[in-house]
Protein backbone atom coordinates (compact mmCIF):
# COMPACT_ATOMS: atom_id res chain seq x y z
CA UNK A 1 0.00 0.00 0.00
CA UNK A 2 1.24 3.47 -0.86
CA UNK A 3 2.76 5.36 2.11
CA UNK A 4 0.51 8.42 1.65
CA UNK A 5 -2.65 6.27 1.52
CA UNK A 6 -1.54 4.35 4.60
CA UNK A 7 -0.76 7.58 6.44
CA UNK A 8 -4.17 9.01 5.49
CA UNK A 9 -5.96 5.92 6.81
CA UNK A 10 -3.98 6.06 10.06
CA UNK A 11 -4.87 9.75 10.43
CA UNK A 12 -8.50 8.81 9.76
CA UNK A 13 -8.50 6.37 12.69
CA UNK A 14 -6.99 9.00 14.97
CA UNK A 15 -9.52 11.64 13.88
CA UNK A 16 -12.37 9.22 14.65
CA UNK A 17 -10.92 8.55 18.09
CA UNK A 18 -10.86 12.31 18.76
CA UNK A 19 -14.45 12.57 17.57
CA UNK A 20 -15.54 9.71 19.81
CA UNK A 21 -14.08 11.50 22.84
CA UNK A 22 -15.64 14.79 21.71
CA UNK A 23 -19.04 13.08 21.48
CA UNK A 24 -18.68 11.75 25.02
CA UNK A 25 -17.83 15.29 26.17
CA UNK A 26 -20.83 16.72 24.28
CA UNK A 27 -23.02 14.04 25.87
CA UNK A 28 -21.79 14.98 29.33
CA UNK A 29 -22.49 18.66 28.67
CA UNK A 30 -25.98 17.86 27.37
CA UNK A 31 -26.63 16.01 30.61
CA UNK A 32 -25.42 19.01 32.63
CA UNK A 33 -27.75 21.25 30.61
CA UNK A 34 -30.72 18.94 31.27
CA UNK A 35 -31.12 17.30 27.85
CA UNK A 36 -31.45 13.53 28.36
CA UNK A 37 -32.32 12.99 24.69
CA UNK A 38 -29.24 14.81 23.42
CA UNK A 39 -27.16 13.06 26.09
CA UNK A 40 -28.28 9.78 24.52
CA UNK A 41 -27.85 11.15 20.97
CA UNK A 42 -24.16 11.90 21.52
CA UNK A 43 -23.52 8.61 23.34
CA UNK A 44 -24.92 6.78 20.31
CA UNK A 45 -22.76 8.95 18.06
CA UNK A 46 -19.69 8.09 20.15
CA UNK A 47 -20.52 4.41 19.60
CA UNK A 48 -20.84 5.10 15.88
CA UNK A 49 -17.37 6.69 15.90
CA UNK A 50 -15.95 3.55 17.50
CA UNK A 51 -17.56 1.47 14.78
CA UNK A 52 -16.06 3.81 12.16
CA UNK A 53 -12.66 3.12 13.70
CA UNK A 54 -13.29 -0.62 13.39
CA UNK A 55 -14.32 -0.16 9.74
CA UNK A 56 -11.02 1.59 9.00
CA UNK A 57 -9.00 -0.96 10.98
CA UNK A 58 -10.72 -3.84 9.20
CA UNK A 59 -10.00 -2.21 5.85
CA UNK A 60 -6.32 -1.91 6.72
CA UNK A 61 -6.18 -5.50 7.95
CA UNK A 62 -7.94 -6.71 4.79
CA UNK A 63 -5.21 -4.92 2.81
CA UNK A 64 -2.51 -6.70 4.81
CA UNK A 65 -1.60 -3.56 6.76
CA UNK A 66 -1.46 -2.79 10.44
CA UNK A 67 -2.42 0.31 12.33
CA UNK A 68 -1.21 2.11 15.40
CA UNK A 69 -3.22 4.11 17.86
CA UNK A 70 -1.33 7.30 18.62
CA UNK A 71 -1.63 9.48 21.65
CA UNK A 72 -4.66 11.67 21.13
CA UNK A 73 -4.89 15.29 22.19
CA UNK A 74 -8.37 16.69 22.82
CA UNK A 75 -9.29 20.31 23.33
CA UNK A 76 -12.29 20.42 25.66
CA UNK A 77 -14.75 23.20 24.93
CA UNK A 78 -17.14 24.70 27.41
CA UNK A 79 -20.55 24.94 25.77
CA UNK A 80 -23.18 27.29 27.16
CA UNK A 81 -26.23 25.82 25.41
CA UNK A 82 -27.49 23.12 23.09
CA UNK A 83 -27.16 25.33 20.00
CA UNK A 84 -23.41 25.75 20.61
CA UNK A 85 -23.05 21.98 21.02
CA UNK A 86 -24.87 21.23 17.78
CA UNK A 87 -22.95 23.93 15.91
CA UNK A 88 -19.68 22.40 17.13
CA UNK A 89 -20.89 18.99 16.04
CA UNK A 90 -21.58 20.35 12.54
CA UNK A 91 -18.10 21.90 12.52
CA UNK A 92 -16.61 18.49 13.39
CA UNK A 93 -18.64 16.67 10.73
CA UNK A 94 -17.68 19.31 8.16
CA UNK A 95 -14.03 18.73 9.08
CA UNK A 96 -14.55 15.01 8.45
CA UNK A 97 -16.19 15.72 5.11
CA UNK A 98 -13.22 17.89 4.13
CA UNK A 99 -10.55 15.35 5.09
CA UNK A 100 -12.57 12.57 3.46
CA UNK A 101 -12.54 14.56 0.22
CA UNK A 102 -8.80 15.18 0.60
CA UNK A 103 -8.02 11.52 1.31
CA UNK A 104 -10.29 10.41 -1.55
CA UNK A 105 -8.42 12.74 -3.91
CA UNK A 106 -5.10 11.33 -2.72
CA UNK A 107 -6.35 7.80 -3.40
CA UNK A 108 -7.58 8.82 -6.88
CA UNK A 109 -4.23 10.44 -7.63
CA UNK A 110 -2.52 7.14 -6.73
CA UNK A 111 -5.09 5.16 -8.80
CA UNK A 112 -6.14 3.30 -5.63
CA UNK A 113 -9.79 2.96 -6.59
CA UNK A 114 -10.57 0.44 -3.86
CA UNK A 115 -9.65 3.05 -1.26
CA UNK A 116 -11.65 5.67 -3.18
CA UNK A 117 -14.69 3.38 -2.93
CA UNK A 118 -13.97 2.80 0.76
CA UNK A 119 -14.09 6.55 1.46
CA UNK A 120 -17.39 6.99 -0.42
CA UNK A 121 -19.30 5.34 2.42
CA UNK A 122 -17.96 7.93 4.87
CA UNK A 123 -18.74 10.84 2.52
CA UNK A 124 -22.40 9.79 2.44
CA UNK A 125 -22.49 9.25 6.22
CA UNK A 126 -21.09 12.70 6.98
CA UNK A 127 -23.47 14.38 4.54
CA UNK A 128 -26.44 12.69 6.24
CA UNK A 129 -25.22 13.62 9.72
CA UNK A 130 -24.67 17.26 8.80
CA UNK A 131 -28.12 17.43 7.22
CA UNK A 132 -29.76 15.79 10.25
CA UNK A 133 -28.01 18.16 12.65
CA UNK A 134 -28.95 21.21 10.59
CA UNK A 135 -32.57 20.03 10.86
CA UNK A 136 -32.20 19.76 14.64
CA UNK A 137 -30.85 23.30 14.80
CA UNK A 138 -33.73 24.57 12.66
CA UNK A 139 -36.26 22.86 14.93
CA UNK A 140 -34.62 24.33 18.02
CA UNK A 141 -34.72 27.82 16.50
CA UNK A 142 -38.44 27.38 15.70
CA UNK A 143 -39.32 25.98 19.12
CA UNK A 144 -39.62 29.32 20.97
CA UNK A 145 -37.31 27.99 23.67
CA UNK A 146 -39.28 24.80 24.30
CA UNK A 147 -36.85 22.05 23.40
CA UNK A 148 -38.70 19.25 25.18
CA UNK A 149 -40.24 17.64 22.07
CA UNK A 150 -36.98 17.83 20.15
CA UNK A 151 -35.08 16.30 23.06
CA UNK A 152 -37.69 13.52 23.26
CA UNK A 153 -37.27 12.86 19.53
CA UNK A 154 -33.48 12.44 19.70
CA UNK A 155 -33.85 10.16 22.72
CA UNK A 156 -35.31 7.60 20.28
CA UNK A 157 -32.11 7.47 18.23
CA UNK A 158 -31.18 3.85 17.75
CA UNK A 159 -27.76 2.32 18.13
CA UNK A 160 -25.92 1.77 14.85
CA UNK A 161 -26.12 -1.58 13.10
CA UNK A 162 -22.68 -2.88 14.05
CA UNK A 163 -22.16 -5.31 11.20
CA UNK A 164 -23.30 -2.84 8.55
CA UNK A 165 -20.81 -0.26 9.85
CA UNK A 166 -17.67 -2.32 10.50
CA UNK A 167 -17.64 -4.15 7.16
CA UNK A 168 -15.37 -2.02 4.93
CA UNK A 169 -17.56 -2.58 1.88
CA UNK A 170 -21.02 -2.82 3.34
CA UNK A 171 -23.41 -0.49 1.53
CA UNK A 172 -24.39 2.66 3.35
CA UNK A 173 -27.64 2.15 5.25
CA UNK A 174 -29.73 4.37 7.50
Amino acid sequence: MDKLILSNLQDYINEHIKMQINCFNMSRKCDELGYPGFTHFFQVQAQDEFLHQRRIMNYLLDKGQGYKISSIEIKNKDFKNIVEILEEYITCRTHFAKITDEFTKNAKDKSDFTTVKFYEWFAIDFFEEISETNDLLDWIKMSNGNHYEIDKKVLKRENPNTLAVIDPFAPHQD
